[in-house]
Order: structure tokens, then C-alpha cells, then sequence
């Protein structure tokens, strides 16, 4: 079978996501890139790339019918390589955790993930080949850090595998989970508590990841050369 070289990248304006999509252009990829609030580079490197790149926009941040019907439009289904980079953190103290502060963060980090596997994942089977990666967070090993227990809970749920995709397997479906750890980002660096120095001292490695190694990872588990990992959880994180 002649591999469909497509892949749909969720959260593709990310650090990581657009790392992601320069090495699979590099592999001559058709790549689908979701954001809602993309930079500068973000535009003019897809712009460069528009022949091989369809932007699709959408905020996360609405009611539970519109992402619904955003996450069942059709333009998925054609996808061989499903990537979920998307991610949100909402700072706040477990102490003062509410069930609010956690719609947001479950909207964004976690379903789209869920209903994406599903929905795409469902495709891929009948197509007999299909792969599946979403990103969580070194965070869950260790129960979050003191400010961000909704956002670590959030990616603790990308890490369910459900049965029924497990039978994926036998056609060539394999769907894993990548716990990232602390990474050279926007989104780290821009963090108010977040003591850069004194978390990398507890990083063996000590230091922060570079989003190419991220990348580098994730698109070897998202590739025809991963044929035997599936249903893991992996981490790329220095030691931790």
C-alpha cells in the first residue's frame, strides 16, 4: 500500500508544533495545521509553505456543541498522522482549585485529543494504517507542579488508552502518548512562578529540551518506522 503522506497537527502555531511541521516538510508531508493565535514566524514560515500547508483555525475556547462539530468536520478523516501538540496551562494553587478552572483546560488539553483519536482514529482502520501520537506532560509523574494541577490532570487523561482502539493494532493503528518534560518554549518561559534555574537543577541532564528533540521523537513514533510501539507511554525528558 502507497503510504498517504498527510499528517493533521493540532496546536501546529505551538513552539513544538512548528518544529513538527518543518521536519514533516522536510519529508514531503501535505500537513493540515490547526491554531487559534499564531506569531509572526508561524505565519510567514506556513505562508512560504502554503502549496504544502492548509491552515485551519479555531478557538477551543467556546461552547461544548461548537467544538463538538469542529472536531467531526469531515477534512480529518482523510489524515494518515494525527498529532495533538495543543496545550493550555491556567495557573492556579491546588488549595483554591474549583470545577471551573477546569472547563477551559479540559476544552483545550483534552478533548479534542479524546474525540480526534476516535474520530480519525476509526478512519485509519479502515484504511488499515494510521498513527497517533498526543503529547502530555512530565508533570503527571509527579502530580503536577503547586500551580498548574488542572493543566497536568488534563494531559493525565491523554494517557488512557481505550480498549477498543488497542484492536486498532492488528491494522497497522498504533496510538502512543509522549509525557514532554521541560522544554525551551514560549509557554515556560513566559510562566510568573515558574523558577527556570531551580527546576532544571532537578533535571539529570540539566537542561531544558530543545522543541527539535521533542519533534525529532514524536515524529519517529508517527512514522511507518515505529511498526511494534503502540498504547505506550514514553517520556522525553532528560532523566526525570
Amino acid at each position: 500500500m502507497k503510504l498517504n503522506k498527510s499528517v493533521f497537527i493540532l496546536g501546529a502555531s505551538s513552539d513544538i508544533g512548528q518544529s513538527l511541521m518543518k521536519i514533516y516538510l522536510g519529508n514531503d508531508y501535505q500537513i493540515l495545521a490547526h491554531y487559534n493565535k499564531g506569531n509572526k514566524e508561524f505565519f510567514e514560515f506556513t505562508n512560504k509553505n502554503k502549496n504544502k500547508i492548509k491552515l485551519i483555525k479555531f478557538n477551543f475556547l467556546t461552547s461544548l456543541n461548537k467544538i463538538e462539530k469542529f472536531l467531526n468536520n469531515k477534512i480529518f478523516k482523510n489524515y494518515s498522522v494525527f498529532i495533538n501538540a495543543v496545550g493550555y496551562i491556567k495557573e492556579i494553587k491546588y488549595k483554591r482549585t474549583k470545577i471551573k478552572d477546569f472547563d477551559n483546560v479540559f476544552k483545550i488539553n483534552l478533548y479534542p485529543g479524546i474525540l480526534l483519536t476516535k474520530i480519525m482514529g476509526e478512519e485509519m482502520n479502515k484504511r488499515k494504517y494510521g498513527r497517533i501520537v498526543n503529547l502530555s506532560s512530565i508533570g503527571v509523574k509527579f502530580g503536577g507542579g503547586p500551580n498548574n494541577f488542572p493543566y497536568s490532570l488534563s494531559k493525565h487523561g491523554l494517557e488512557f488508552f481505550p480498549s477498543e482502539t488497542k484492536k486498532w493494532a492488528k491494522n497497522d493503528v498504533l496510538i502512543n502518548t509522549v509525557r514532554i518534560g521541560l522544554t525551551k518554549t514560549k509557554l515556560h518561559l513566559q510562566l510568573p512562578s515558574k523558577n527556570l534555574k531551580k527546576r532544571i537543577e532537578l533535571i539529570p541532564i540539566k537542561r531544558m529540551a530543545t522543541t527539535r528533540e521533542i519533534a525529532d521523537y514524536v515524529f519517529y513514533l508517527a512514522s511507518e518506522r515505529n511498526s511494534y510501539i503502540t498504547n505506550q507511554v514514553s517520556s522525553i525528558s532528560g532523566g526525570e
